[in-house]
C-alpha cells in the first residue's frame, strides 16, 4: 500500500458533520469515494500483465480494535451518503468489536489517501500480502 498524504483545511467538512450528526472521517471517506468514483483510471487494477476493471468501488479505512491494535475495513461506496454511512457505521464497529479485517474482493479498492493532481506533503510504502499494489508492479 502506498499512503499519500496532504494537508487540507477541512473546518467546512468539520461544519457539515456537527451538523448532520456523521463522523467527520465517515463524511471525509464518503468525499473520497465521490471524487475516486468519477475517474474512470480508479476502476482499472493492472495485475499479472493483464488490466482488470472493477465494477464497484469501496474506500479502505484503518479502524482501532478492542484489543488495542488495528484492522483494515473496506466500506463498499454509495452515491447516497446515508446509505455509505451505515455500511461505515455497522462495519468499523464489526471490525473493532471482532478484531478482524474486512475485505471485499469484488471491489476496487481506494485508500483513503486518494488523490490526483496535488502537491503532496508525503509519500509511504506500506507492504500488505493481501493486495496487488500496480504502482510496484512496473518494477
Amino acid at each position: 500500500m502506498v499512503t499519500l498524504t496532504k494537508t487540507f483545511n477541512v473546518s467546512s467538512l468539520l461544519k457539515v458533520g456537527k451538523r448532520c450528526g456523521a463522523k467527520f472521517n465517515a463524511l471525509l471517506c464518503w468525499c473520497i469515494g465521490k471524487a475516486a468514483c468519477q475517474v474512470e483510471e480508479f476502476y482499472l487494477l493492472p495485475e499479472q500483465g493483464k488490466l482488470f476493471k472493477y465494477d464497484r468501488m469501496a474506500v479502505n479505512v484503518i479502524v482501532p480494535n478492542c484489543n488495542g491494535g488495528i484492522n483494515s475495513c473496506e466500506i463498499p461506496f454509495s452515491e447516497n451518503f446515508d446509505e455509505f454511512y451505515d455500511h461505515y457505521t455497522f462495519l468499523t464497529a464489526q471490525a473493532s468489536k471482532e478484531c478482524k479485517s474486512a475485505f471485499l474482493d469484488e471491489y476496487m479498492i481506494i485508500g483513503t489517501s486518494a488523490m490526483i493532481e496535488t502537491e503532496l506533503d508525503c509519500i509511504v510504502n506500506q507492504y500488505t500480502e493481501h493486495k496487488i499494489s500496480p504502482f510496484l508492479n512496473h518494477y
